[in-house]
């Protein structure tokens, strides 16, 4: 949807999900995508980013025993740090310890997919991703997330989140660290690497407000902790914010009233500063309305202007859609 593309979508997503039978039940979404229209100042066809036109996003058989167990196999929705979008693998979620959830979760195959972009599932690498997460919150207002990810062949990568979050006020601090097979090293001229991120934010009724600093490795950028998706980045786009030698700052800004939100979130990425140092900035503006529990529309406005070796890349994109939910 930049200057010179745009197109338009019509997106109908369907799930079900079974009854419980002694503790089993199943899973299932499909989301399918309809061209609408689309416009090219050179008139080269495109599909827009959709590689289908249906696809079965979630499919899986579910597990629930005494709520201390929970097993998902098959197609699901990834909620983990570094497990996000759909994943086609496995997950098990165990709260046998209070205040304690550990997962252990496996995939082999992701895909992302939504109003404005569809892709089939793929394999990022050949033997998938293995994980331990553990999420403990023992302290009120203190969530501590340690977590272990391994792609075999290629790298292990470890890390821990904490998040605190008062009445008015919150903090999320956030390390990871990866550590490539030489192999891999060797064959992709690549080094190991780490990121951290640190956000300050505040929420004062229908105001809600976010500064954050987001730094990756001068040796080794963050690109392969973010294979089977990722949670930090706060950008639409944000191209740059996981490369070498990248420092990130942002800011940003959210308002509510009646049934209508705002908001505002601007920020700048420094990186390869061995190289040139070159720098990527973006502005995300978006607006919504409510107009009943089920219908709501969104438009956001992006305008990213970055700094290449080779030359500039600026350009501006709107997303604009209408959502019935029944």
């Amino acid at each position: 949807i930049r200057r010179d593309f745009a197109f338009g979508n019509g997106n109908l997503t369907l799930g079900y999900n079974t009854a419980s039978f002694y503790g089993f039940s199943l899973g299932t979404q499909v989301k399918g995508n309809i061209k609408l229209g689309e416009k090219h100042k050179d008139d080269r066809k495109n599909e827009g980013p959709f590689e289908n036109n249906a696809l079965i996003t979630q499919a899986y058989l579910q597990y629930s025993l005494n709520e201390i167990l929970l097993i998902k196999a098959g197609r699901y929705e990834g909620e983990l740090e570094w497990l996000t979008d759909y994943q086609q693998g496995a997950i098990a979620e165990i709260t046998a310890i209070p205040d304690t959830t550990v997962s252990l979760a496996f995939s082999n195959r992701k895909a992302e997919s939504g109003i404005d972009t569809s892709e089939d599932f793929y394999k990022p690498h050949d033997k998938g991703i293995y994980v331990v997460d553990i999420k403990n919150e023992s302290l009120e207002g203190l969530e501590i997330n340690p977590y272990y990810y391994q792609i075999p062949d290629v790298v292990k990568f470890y890390g821990l989140k904490t998040s605190y979050n008062l009445e008015h006020f919150g903090a999320i601090a956030q390390y990871a660290k990866s550590s490539l097979t030489n192999e891999y090293k060797t064959n992709n001229s690549l080094e190991n690497g780490y990121i951290a991120h640190f956000e300050l934010n505040g929420n004062f009724e229908d105001l809600t407000s976010a500064v954050g600093l987001i730094k990756t490795s001068k040796k080794g950028g963050a690109d392969i902790i973010t294979s089977y998706g990722d949670s930090i980045s706060p950008f639409e786009d944000g191209e740059k914010v996981y490369t070498l030698d990248a420092r990130t700052i942002y800011g940003s800004l959210g308002y509510s009233i009646y049934d209508f939100d705002f908001g505002a979130l601007y920020g700048i990425t420094r990186y390869d500063a061995a190289s040139s140092g070159l720098k990527e900035k973006e502005l995300n503006l978006s607006a919504g309305y409510n107009f009943t529990k089920n219908l709501n529309t969104n438009i956001m406005y992006v305008n990213v202007d970055a700094d290449e070796a080779n030359g500039d890349t600026d350009y501006n994109k709107y997303l604009a859609s209408v959502e019935y939910k029944f």
